[in-house]
Parts: structure tokens; sequence; C-alpha cells
């Protein structure tokens, strides 16, 4: 078993696709760094300028309407039963970096995150907090979460394992294609052999690219923030928050990889099964919402789940008032690290064994 497994090993890495996935993990990489750069530069003195000027004027305007802006603000919370601070009353005076373009630290400030997720907004009066705000405050408060130089590279991140699971389609379907698979059989006819060989080459060799991947994706963004000074409070337990993040990003590579061979036995062509995977990824974002509660059973759920340590949906929760009349709330669902750790080994184990069932018993010649 280890003599074919360093054999596909040397066939994964002298492939042409595995080369264009190299220069692909590159690409993603100045994307992250430009974007890093574009997010953490300062505003220019013209934009400050210009700022300064609209402040000036909102600001002479305020000083002589604000008080009746204001009352008018309160009348309005009042016809809708609400407080003037509910209704945004009490931040309605205009203030100088309101005008000025969004800047970000590459990691989040404490009252950023609070702002992002909405921490600090304690329940309604006579209401008790939902069971799970402590879970969904956790999640939110990561550095993972929106705010943040940190916050921008997961999504980058989540694309590598896109790149993963290509390199391990093609790395079967152009054998079975060309017919080299069926002459391969010929010189090791132990099917199961040869599947699991090509599928821990696959995991094993794309290893290098997910992990250099994210360790440069990190790397030029830090570079891009520290050269305007824009890094934020960097402590040990950042940098664990990355490692760990990290640790999940490759294990979940190398599960793509080995789904990406699966799907590749079974569907032969490597348009068929990327396409398959592309279209289920649209549909879970496109249609995810509307499914309620079963959102938590969705791939793309848990593949967030398990890189970002906890996901959070939301899920519309409609019920009659005191007058019959239906009001709808928004309540939040906690979808576990563990959760979706487990539910992507699952899915694979399953997948890879189908795939396992039909290699043995489909002409391949």
């Amino acid at each position: 078993m280890m003599r074919l497994l360093r054999v596909e090993l040397r066939r994964l890495w002298a492939r042409r696709v595995t080369r264009w996935a190299s220069a692909v993990v590159l690409l993603l990489v100045a994307l992250g760094a430009f974007t890093a750069y574009q997010t953490a530069k300062p505003p220019s003195a013209q934009q400050i300028a210009e700022a300064k000027q609209f402040y000036a004027d909102e600001l002479e305007w305020w000083e002589s309407e604000g008080e009746q802006a204001v009352a008018e603000c309160a009348e309005g919370a009042e016809a809708e039963g609400m407080t003037p601070a509910e209704w945004g009353c009490e931040n309605m005076e205009p203030r100088l970096e309101n005008y000025l373009p969004p800047t970000q630290t590459f990691v989040p400030s404490a009252e950023q995150l609070e702002e992002s997720s909405g921490a600090a907004e304690a329940a309604p009066e006579g209401e008790e907090p939902a069971p799970n705000a402590a879970a969904v405050q956790e999640i939110q408060q990561s550095v993972w979460h929106d705010w943040g130089g940190l916050g921008t590279l997961d999504e980058l991140a989540a694309l590598l394992l896109m790149v993963a699971l290509v390199v391990g389609v093609s790395f079967v379907t152009a054998e079975v294609n060309s017919g080299s698979m069926g002459m391969w059989l010929t010189f090791e006819p132990r099917r199961r052999r040869v599947y699991w060989s090509k599928a821990a080459a696959a995991a094993l060799g794309t290893v290098p690219l997910v992990a250099v991947g994210f360790g440069l994706l990190v790397g030029t963004s830090y570079a891009a923030y520290a050269s305007f000074d824009a890094l934020g409070t960097m402590t040990g337990d950042v940098w664990v928050q990355v490692a760990g993040f990290a640790g999940r990003l490759v294990a979940a590579g190398a599960l793509a990889a080995v789904i990406g061979v699966a799907l590749g036995i079974l569907l032969k062509h490597a348009a068929a099964a990327v396409g398959l995977v592309a279209a289920g990824v649209w549909a879970s974002a496109v249609f995810a919402y509307p499914l309620g509660e079963l959102q938590r059973w969705l791939p793309t759920t848990n593949v967030t789940a398990w890189l970002n340590g906890g996901n959070v949906f939301v899920v519309d929760d409609c019920a009659p008032d005191a007058d019959g009349m239906f009001v709808c709330t928004q309540a939040e669902h906690v979808v576990t690290a563990g959760q979706g750790g487990l539910y992507l080994l699952v899915a694979g184990v399953v997948i890879a064994l189908l795939s396992v069932v039909v290699f043995r018993r489909r002409d391949v010649s």
C-alpha cells in the first residue's frame, strides 16, 4: 500500500492540473493581499478635507434644527410603541467618522465586535434572553465574524477547499477517460487498494496547497495592515484562533480532495463533478433562508461551522400575539464546530464508500 501511495503522490504532483492549482492559490493570495491593502489604508488628505467640510455643514444645521429633529424622532418612536433610544434618536448628532470612508484593523476591536454582533443589546424588559444567547455571542465575537482583516480571509480560505476538490476530481477523471486507469489495473488488479491509494494521495498531496495557501493569506494580510500600523490588539488568543482555523481548514481540504476522487469515479467527468458541487453551493446560498430550521443540515452551513468554530443562522419565528395577529421575530440558531466536523466526516465517508462499490464493479477499460 505504501508503494502505491508513493507512486500516486508522484503522479499527482506531476500532473499539469496540480501545477495550475498552485497558480490559482497564488492568485487567491494576491487577491487577499490587495483586499487587505485597500481596507487597511487610511483616508487620503482629500477625503479627510471633504469629510470635514460635510461635517461642518451638517453641524451648522444641527445647532439650529437639532432639537426639533430629536423631538420629531421621539414622537415617531412613541407612535411605533418604542423608546427614543430604540428608535435611534440619541445617535442623530453628526459625527466626523460618519463622513470618512470605513477602515478596518487586522484584529477587530471589542467595540466593532459588539456593533457587528449586537451583543451589547440586552433582552427587552420583561423577557428572558434566548437559551443560546451566550453561544451566539461567543461565535459572533470571534475574529472571523465580519469586522477586521482576519474576518475577510475566511471566504478566500474556503476557496482553497474548492481547489483541493478540483485536484481530487481531475486526478481520477483524466485516467478514467484516457484509458490509463484500465492499464494501471492490469499491473495492480486489486481495485480497493488502487482506489484508497489514490484517495490518500489526493488528501496528502493537497495538504501543502491548502496549508501554504492559508499561511500566505494570513502573512500578506498581516503585512498589509502592519504597513499602515492598523493591526489592532494582537494577543496570544488571536494566534490560537488562527492556528485552530488553519488546522480545521487543512483537515477539510484533505476531505474535499477525497470527496473529489469519489465524485470523479462516480461521474467520470470533471466538469460534471465540479459543476455538481458548484450548483450545490449556489443553491445553498440562494435558497437557505426559506428552508428555516433545515438550514442546519446544509453543507455550506456545516462547512462554515467547522472552519469558524461555530455558525449562526436565522429563522423567522411567527406566532399570534395577544390580539391574535401574527408577529414574526428572528430567532438565532447555533451550529457547533463539532456538528460541522461530524457532518463533513460522515458525508465524506458515505460518498467514498459508495464510490468504492461502483469502482469495483464498473468497467474502466
